[in-house]
């Protein structure tokens, strides 16, 4: 994934085939615009490359540095919580984060590490690279138990087959009697 500057009819939301022009994926060069005034910016398009199926990025100064503002689609892998399949659903992420200046572009003089030990940074040759923000915040748009489809039957308790694809031959256990009024609970629930 490679960002570019978005043309004119991209940013009013007209799409053409683009191709990549970089090797690395997600990275900004930021040099020039950190000898731009504070409130200076770039628009950009990401090109779709895993897990991002598409995205902008605005870069925009700041005194300490550049503030990322995001907004991807993204393809995320998952395991079905019910029937253990592998399985891709897409996820909207947007995030804005400030990444710090370590160098001064004009002098090549290094500045104070920011406060936040965990703060993303720009790197030493100026160059932004937002991979591991776009993981950190497409880990947490991930579903806590994702069903590849909501009415999964899941596996079997016993045989653990994939009740999806057959049925099993298990034999069905009475319930036990102190469960018996959640099952009622759940037959009314359901519907």
């Amino acid at each position: 994934m490679v960002g570019r500057p978005a043309s004119a009819a991209e940013q009013r939301g007209y799409t053409g085939s683009t191709s990549t022009r970089e090797a690395f994926p997600m990275l900004f060069n930021v040099a020039t615009l950190l000898r731009e005034p504070a409130g200076s910016g770039r628009d950009y398009v990401l090109q779709p490359d895993p897990p991002v199926h598409r995205g902008t990025v605005q870069l925009i100064r700041t005194p300490g540095g550049v503030l990322v503002l995001c907004e991807a689609d993204v393809l995320l892998e998952a395991t079905c919580s019910r029937c253990l399949a592998p399985f891709a659903y897409p996820a909207h992420i947007m995030f804005e984060e400030v990444f710090a200046q370590q160098v001064e572009v004009a002098t090549g003089s290094h500045l104070p590490p920011p406060e936040d030990p965990e703060a993303f940074l720009i790197a030493l040759n100026h160059t932004i690279d937002i991979t591991e923000a776009v993981r950190q915040y497409s880990e947490m748009a991930a579903v806590m138990q994702p069903l590849c489809r909501p009415d999964c039957p899941g596996i079997c308790p016993e045989c653990g087959q994939d009740l999806s694809i057959a049925a099993c031959r298990c034999e069905r256990r009475p319930i036990d009697s102190r469960w018996a009024a959640l099952a009622a609970l759940k037959r009314t629930s359901n519907g």
